[in-house]
């Protein structure tokens, strides 16, 4: 779960913005620290204390806009040299330096995504950690690499990957510090690239320290879940010693901001923002936001701390006391970090692919939709140039925005505003359709796919502010009209519902179906972090949609026997926006991820398919199969007029990340046209019992993400999807014969003359209840075998000791995604 976590969009060039003009001169953003001498934002948070501030005013002319592709999305918050280049990784595992003008000054490739940001320092060198687990220094003016620093083995701490996913900090005698997730915080040399010392965490650490220029002592936060298992707050010496440490009840994911005053200020995953005093770590307040806070803070120039949280709202809180200044609402979850020009504007990336631009008083000044599509969030962090302002976003593109680029004259840039987003009506409750990919949707869609499950969030406005509310699960019903069977399921937090149509939504004579839902909403909760309980009744909320369910021919080969054509499709780049804990854990793990399905057999009533994992090769744009995948499962498959709906309800299990996640059900759901594409996407949906889940379980109870009264957590997303390649897949050669046995502890498939290499394919048994047809659910991708272990294929076996499985089967012997051989068994 936790994050290992492309479309190009070309803008029109705007003529009031597009002339480049000599940069400003900027100081150095931090004394005391040797970053990059005149660089306007050298690091993460622009400087040692990681107040997110710059010294650059805005100017209404000069910059130039641009957007920058890069293969995959950015969640790396860009850096911004002396001359204007700008420095961020992307999750297509490039780490790249882009021109002033927007032109690729170069590209260095590494061997896993980037999510981490850079650091340039007074060496002419700029540093950053991968995936990969290796931190490299390269020459900042031509991409050489001067050094790397290989992570220890996860194995050392018992955890679970290596990834530098924090970013890079810097003392007052140049030593990089640097988290890595094998538990480690490492001080590194960097002349040498050498390893100084290193200290353990209790778990990842994406937190960045900041860093007192005076002692040289670090502040930090950490992953581990549950206060009662361990500390996630830390304050460390220059010579990697422990001076104090703390817990709250979360993950510390964000940067803290050390404040002039020695307070040590950052938000955490129960959702309260805590300030801590720096000398021994005594609390001094915590104030408490809606959900969970991924964003770091920044500082105004009196000390106002301004920090987002995913509730999608920013705070303006006293620094003394905690106490709110002022609120402006978002209608998305914020996870990017402010930043703050020398005339105290505040910079931030919205969920809703908006770049926003307030005033120090909290009012709307201007902002401008950079990302207009499914995949809009903007969780990057911006970086204040000595022109504009740099921002990466989900779609792969890095943005370069001049400063008051939309109050400019005669701007005509129609993506440009003056007026903020909605955020719903000022007063009132709601449900609000809820996008695949999290999105509000304040106007829902005319037509949905008619197979497909349905969001609506609750909403509850009071004088224009987002208030705290949650569903009633015991007032809460649905409609539909015309009746189909639906299962609604309430998350565990009680701010989104969930409605799925077991089979379809049937249209009436119109065209159109009609969904209804009502209940009441609790408001003056009782609450510990983010666990709500209690309260009382403030209302009744309810919705009435109609829409269109659109239908289409479906064309797509059923294989009725081995070496018949299969049809073939790709799952890829998943988003989870619901809830929205799993966003920050693991993000840009999710937008990894890639499936392929096939079918394996059936009829036009009912069939069954194979999904696999793939992988995308460095600088490929199509995955292939992931010989190494545990991910590997049936799924009933049914269709009509191109609804086409994939599920598991029996149980399974998927390996994510090293660890073993059961699902009670899985489904997806798209409408293919004739062709076989999904244009809008497939809508995922899914439950698990929180008590089942290793390691994380408790955490999510704890946190209140499982609903208390079944212990089940409610996911929602989407996905891109598609026919892989033409569409179809063929048998694969060099199967040789295969010959199926069963025994009370095991089935097996036996290759003989087969010269199928076993490290290119993952080989796999699938079972099917003879009498029924169904599949028999097991744990296929871990715990199946296979012999040897290097060279052709000579055995597949799957363990059913104390599993019950039908005692007549039905075999096929997997082979990547294509039944490659059948053959019937008799279990003992």
């Amino acid at each position: 779960m936790r994050a290992l976590a492309l479309l190009v969009l070309l803008p029109p060039l705007i003529a009031a913005g597009c002339h480049a003009s000599s940069p400003a001169t900027a100081p150095p953003p931090a004394a005391g620290v040797p970053l990059a001498t005149g660089a306007p934002w050298p690091k993460f948070r622009g400087n040692a204390a990681q107040d997110g501030r710059s010294a650059v005013k805005p100017t209404p002319s000069g910059g130039v806009y641009w957007d920058f592709p890069t293969g995959k999305g950015v969640f790396s918050s860009p850096i911004v040299a002396t001359d204007g280049t700008v420095y961020v990784g992307s999750a297509d595992q490039n780490f790249y330096a882009i021109n002033a003008d927007g032109t690729l000054r170069w590209k260095v490739a590494t061997g896993e995504i980037i999510d981490s940001s850079g650091l340039l320092d007074d060496h002419g060198n700029v540093y950053f950690g991968s995936g990969d687990g290796i931190l490299r220094a390269c020459d900042a003016a031509t991409g050489a690499v001067v050094w790397t620093f290989a992570a220890a083995s996860p194995a050392e701490n018992n955890a679970y990957i290596n990834w530098f996913e924090g970013n890079v900090a810097i003392g007052p005698t140049g030593t990089l510090y640097v988290p890595n997730d094998n538990y480690f915080v490492y001080a590194i040399d960097r002349t040498t690239g050498k390893d100084l010392w290193e200290f353990t965490m209790p778990d990842q650490t994406w937190s960045l320290p900041a860093v007192d220029v005076t002692t040289g002592d670090l502040y930090v936060g950490n992953n581990e879940l549950l206060s009662f298992l361990g500390k996630n707050t830390f304050a460390i010496s220059s010579t990697g010693a422990d001076l104090w440490d703390t817990s709250t009840p979360g993950t510390i994911a964000a940067s803290p901001v050390l404040t002039a005053a020695g307070t040590v200020v950052m938000g955490g995953f129960d959702g309260f923002v805590h300030a801590y005093k720096a000398t021994d770590g005594t609390p001094l307040w915590s104030t408490a936001t809606r959900d969970h806070i991924y964003a770091s803070p920044a500082l105004l120039s009196d000390g106002t701390i301004i920090q987002p949280s995913a509730d999608g709202t920013v705070y303006a809180l006293d620094p003394t006391t905690g106490a709110v200044i002022w609120t402006f609402d978002t209608p998305e979850p914020i996870r990017s970090s402010p930043a703050v020009d020398g005339d105290d504007d505040i910079y931030f990336g919205g969920g809703d692919g908006i770049l926003y631009v307030l005033d120090k008083d909290g009012s709307f000044r201007w902002s401008i939709k950079l990302i207009d599509q499914d995949r809009e969030n903007l969780n990057a962090s911006p970086a204040l140039g000595a022109t504009a302002v740099y921002l990466g976003g989900e779609t792969g593109e890095v943005f370069s925005v001049p400063y008051d680029y939309c109050l400019r004259p005669a701007q005509s840039d129609p993506r440009c505003s003056t007026t903020p987003a909605s955020s719903g009506p000022a007063s009132g409750a709601s449900l609000v359709y809820t996008r695949p990919f999290g999105g509000l949707a304040f106007t829902p869609p005319a037509q949905i796919d008619g197979n497909q499950a349905l969001a609506f969030t609750l909403l509850v406005r009071e004088a224009g502010r987002t208030q705290l509310d949650i569903l009633d699960s015991a007032s809460l019903t649905a409609t539909v009209t015309p009746s189909v069977p639906v299962t609604l399921s309430l998350a565990g937090d009680g701010k989104f519902v969930t409605l799925t149509p077991t089979t379809g939504f049937t249209p009436d004579a119109s065209g159109n179906v009609t969904v209804t839902l009502s209940g009441n909403y609790l408001t003056d909760l009782t609450r510990t972090g983010l666990k709500l309980s209690g309260g009382t009744t403030g209302g009744t909320v309810s919705g009435t949609f109609t829409f269109a369910p659109a239908a289409y021919p479906l064309q797509a080969p059923i294989p009725t026997q081995p070496g018949d054509p299969a049809g073939t499709f790709v799952l890829s780049r998943l988003s989870l926006p619901l809830p929205t804990i799993l966003p920050s854990y693991n993000q840009i793990g999710f937008d990894q991820l890639s499936y392929l399905i096939g079918f394996v057999e059936g009829t036009s009533s009912k069939a069954i398919a194979w999904m696999a994992g793939a992988k995308l090769p460095q600088g490929a744009t199509t995955p292939v199969i992931d010989p190494a995948t545990q991910t590997l499962l049936p799924l009933t498959v049914s269709y009509q007029g191109g609804l086409f709906t994939l599920a598991n309800t029996a149980g399974l299990t998927v390996n994510v990340t090293n660890v073993d996640i059961p699902l009670d059900t899985f489904r997806i759901s798209t409408l293919l046209a004739a062709d076989g594409t999904a244009a809008a996407g497939a809508y995922l949906s899914g439950t698990t019992v929180c008590g089942q889940i290793p390691t994380y379980g408790v955490f999510l109870q704890d946190l209140g993400f499982c609903n208390p009264q079944t212990d089940i957590l409610t996911v929602f997303g989407g996905a891109d999807f598609g026919p892989y390649g033409t569409g179809t897949t063929t048998a694969p050669a060099g199967v040789g014969t295969v010959t199926f046995s069963a025994t009370a502890s095991a089935v097996t498939a036996t290759l003989a003359g087969a010269t199928l290499p076993v490290t290119d394919h993952v080989a796999s048994l699938l079972l099917i209840d003879a009498t029924t047809g169904d599949p028999v659910t097991l744990s296929y991708g871990i715990t199946t075998t296979r012999t040897p272990t290097s060279g052709p294929l000579a055995s597949v076996s799957v363990p059913i000791t104390g599993m019950t499985v039908p005692s007549q089967l039905r075999v096929y012997l997997m082979i990547d995604t294509y039944p490659a051989a059948r053959g019937n068994v008799t279990v003992p």
